[in-house]
């Protein structure tokens, strides 16, 4: 069994270094990329379950509220 965040990749938004959950099957395909929260991200790289995810220093709070680990 995986969990839920393994579905999603980890975004960053192009004005801080806020992390956001993005879908998998969108972070697989080209930009432009959106987080559940709806953020529009510039850049995905690593799980969102991950050290660049949830593991960050400043994880989204909508994200973790809609995309839990």
């Amino acid at each position: 069994m995986t969990s839920a965040g393994s579905g999603h990749a980890a975004g960053r938004d192009q004005d801080s270094d806020r992390a956001h959950a993005v879908p998998r099957e969108a972070a697989d395909g080209p930009p432009p990329w959106v987080a559940a929260c709806g953020t529009p991200v510039a850049v995905v790289q690593g799980a969102w379950a991950g050290r660049r995810g949830l593991g960050s220093a400043l994880p989204c709070p909508e994200c973790r509220r809609l995309v839990p680990a």
